[in-house]
């Protein structure tokens, strides 16, 4: 992954102030690479340091945002002789502005549709769920959250100093259960987290005494009924969500971090990666921008499962077998979310750590 920049460092080289860049990252034009998960502090990438300086000539020259954005999705000559002659393509960018914002609506995440039942009844699908949320050993405050409102699942870690990080986490529950109305769908999750983040990211622009907060965000959603659980799981962030079914522990979300990055590429190992300094470094949060967009998986399940939600409180102190060994033996899903906060805080408890556990049981008999 390229060089980072601190914010402050990166406005210096492009020429671009602070106050502007925040801007552009609402524009979608210059969203930062990372965020620190213990400040909320903002990083860029050296290479995006010509297109930041790009867009600086392209604004002094009286080019709109809306223009820009369109020309850095396909940097042309053309374009810009364009420019230069002053030949009228204001229709056509605005068109094409238009069109963009149409597929972008179109890339909604759309998820199957709840069966009907034949007889009319509820969801037969058994969900009985238990969470735990603990400050750890060592921090003063708790930034993470928990929301268990069937058949909606989810934990967030706030990001930035107190009470930035309560208030990021807070809100962005409190919003994504408000959102996620009507038949559960894996569009109306993806919708409900977008709305989380465009929250936070209002509420820190208006409050400066929230400046820079964010958070992270798993959440899982029960779709159907019957002898197959269809779930719908949303990711932005370190959080995580597991499956855990026939003794073995599936991870269903993939983290939007450095070292996840370098991992991927094949420059850390997953040893590695849980000491790295940049271990905190968050590729992707909620409010980081206004819009962010996150991961969705649709995982079926078939048969009694548990599912694991937690931030990575639970995740930085213990190992995979660690966590399938409670949920395998604790049977109640209460009784095993707290034992995993006692676990985490046995190894260490540097961070806040939240957790949820919910037992999946599809009714095999179901029409």
């Amino acid at each position: 992954m390229s060089e980072l920049l601190a914010i402050g460092e990166f406005s210096a080289r492009c020429g671009l102030s602070v106050k502007v860049l925040r801007t552009y990252a609402a524009e979608g034009l210059l969203v930062p690479a990372a965020v620190d998960a213990w400040s909320g502090y903002r990083y860029y990438a050296r290479h995006q340091l010509p297109t930041a300086r790009l867009i600086l000539q392209l604004r002094r020259a009286g080019i709109a945002l809306r223009e820009i954005r369109e020309f850095l999705r396909d940097p042309d000559e053309g374009r810009l002789q364009a420019w230069e002659r002053g030949l009228d393509r204001e229709v056509t960018d605005r068109r094409r502005a238009l069109a963009a914002a149409r597929q972008q609506l179109g890339m909604l995440v759309t998820g199957p549709a709840n069966p009907t039942r034949h007889d009319g009844g509820t969801t037969m699908t058994t969900l009985l769920a238990g969470s735990a949320n603990d400050p750890g050993t060592v921090r003063d405050t708790n930034q993470d959250a928990v929301l268990t409102s069937s058949p909606l699942f989810a934990v967030a870690d706030g990001l930035g100093p107190s009470p930035a990080g309560e208030t990021a986490s807070r809100l962005a529950l409190d919003t994504l259960r408000a959102r996620f109305t009507g038949p559960p769908t894996a569009a109306g999750l993806a919708e409900a987290a977008r709305a989380a983040s465009r929250a936070i990211w209002d509420k820190a622009s208006s409050d400066p005494s929230l400046e820079g907060m964010a958070s992270t965000l798993t959440a899982v959603a029960v779709l159907d009924d019957g002898e197959q659980a269809q779930l719908a799981v949303a990711s932005v962030g370190d959080s995580r969500a597991y499956l855990f079914s026939a003794g073995q522990l599936h991870q269903l979300t993939h983290d939007h971090t450095v070292v996840q990055a370098l991992t991927d590429a094949g420059e850390l190992t997953r040893d590695d990666a849980r000491t790295h300094p940049s271990r905190s470094l968050l590729t992707r949060a909620l409010g980081i921008a206004p819009v962010v967009d996150p991961d969705i998986h649709l995982p079926a399940v078939r048969g009694t499962a548990r599912l694991l939600l937690c931030t990575d409180g639970l995740t930085a102190h213990a190992e995979d077998p660690q966590i399938a060994e409670v949920l395998a033996r604790v049977a109640e899903p209460d009784q095993a979310a707290a034992r995993l906060i006692e676990l985490a805080n046995h190894n260490g408890g540097s961070d806040n750590t939240a957790v949820i556990v919910v037992d999946v049981n599809p009714d095999q008999n179901a029409p």
